[in-house]
């Protein structure tokens, strides 16, 4: 494959898993961001900074406060300040939040595991590597 042949199926591919989350969260009620922001937090019981949250989910500041914001309304998470800057706000899942969360979270854990499991060990090694690769050399080609 032809390096023009395999970019184009790299998008396509980036796309194609997007848009199943994105179904996803469609199918839950919820906006994509959402499901992004509370899967962020999931396994995070002590909560995280929104400097965090922004990195695990490739959003900006803005983006993440006010999904924040609107989770807050619903009682899904609470925001401390942090106790090493008390400028810096912690999110949390709230009990409610996590019991409002925990069968859609579950779900698509599963679905996850089961979509992983579809491949196999040396495949799953392979992808990975070439993924690697790939985000590196073009992250070096931004940078220039």
């Amino acid at each position: 494959m032809l390096p023009e042949e395999f970019s184009k199926e790299m998008w396509e591919c980036w796309r194609d898993v997007s848009v199943a989350y994105g179904t996803f969260a469609k199918k839950i009620g919820v906006d994509t961001s959402e499901l992004y922001v509370v899967d962020a937090l999931w396994d995070e019981p002590e909560g995280l900074s929104q400097r965090s949250i922004c990195e695990a989910c490739d959003m900006g500041k803005q983006t993440i406060s006010a999904i924040c914001k609107r989770l807050a309304a619903r009682d899904v998470v609470v925001a401390n300040a942090s106790q090493a800057d008390k400028r810096e706000r912690i999110m949390a899942l709230t009990d409610e939040g996590r019991e409002q969360w925990r069968l859609p979270i579950e779900r698509m854990r599963e679905l996850e595991m089961k979509a992983a499991a579809a491949i196999s060990p040396e495949e799953a090694v392979l992808f990975v590597k070439v993924i690697k690769q790939y985000a590196k050399t073009f992250q070096e080609g931004v940078q220039q």
